[in-house]
Order: C-alpha cells, then sequence, then structure tokens
C-alpha cells in the first residue's frame, strides 16, 4: 500500500490531476512577421572633428624606409649575429667555395 506525505494510513481520496493536452498554433515560417516600425526620417550624424593629443604632435611617426635590396650592384650586409652573416664571413674567407 502506498502512503502519502502527510504519513498516515489512509488512501487518498482523489484521483491524481490529469494534464491537459497542449497544442502549439501552425504557422507558415516562410512568411516574415508584420513589420510594426514606423517609417521615420533621421538626419545623418554630423561628421565630427577628431584631434590627437598634444603628445603625440599631431600624427603618428613615418614608417622607416626599407632597407636596399641586396643585389650583386648593392652588397647590404646581414644583420649581425646572423647565419646570414657567417656565411658571408665564410664565402669572403672560401671564395670558391661559394661560387
Amino acid at each position: 500500500m502506498l502512503t502519502g506525505c502527510g504519513g498516515d494510513d489512509e488512501p487518498a481520496t482523489d484521483p491524481p490531476p490529469t494534464v491537459p493536452d497542449l497544442t502549439l498554433p501552425q504557422t507558415d515560417e516562410t512568411q516574415p512577421a508584420p513589420r510594426t516600425e514606423t517609417q521615420t526620417e533621421t538626419a545623418p550624424p554630423e561628421p565630427t572633428e577628431t584631434v590627437p593629443p598634444p603628445e603625440t604632435n599631431g600624427g603618428t611617426t613615418a614608417p622607416k624606409p626599407a632597407p636596399p635590396t641586396d643585389s650583386p650592384q648593392n652588397d647590404a650586409p646581414p644583420p649581425q649575429d646572423t647565419p646570414a652573416e657567417r656565411f658571408e664571413e665564410y664565402c669572403n674567407e672560401n671564395p670558391g667555395a661559394c661560387g
């Protein structure tokens, strides 16, 4: 025998409540919902002038110019302590090895 929350030995006299059948309305999902917005004209925002802070002197620094291209006409040395520098040193010391 089942007992209820009350702790007594009498069976419940009311039957359990029934759950109602729920249904969702069917809609045609391919049609967009009607818009309720009203068309109003708005003026475009006025442009604002951006002034840089005084410590930048009015702009950014110019980019560093690119180093000249290394070519037979312009032999630009490689950066120090790099494999390219060691290779050039080797080729200078052994001209027949580097062709």
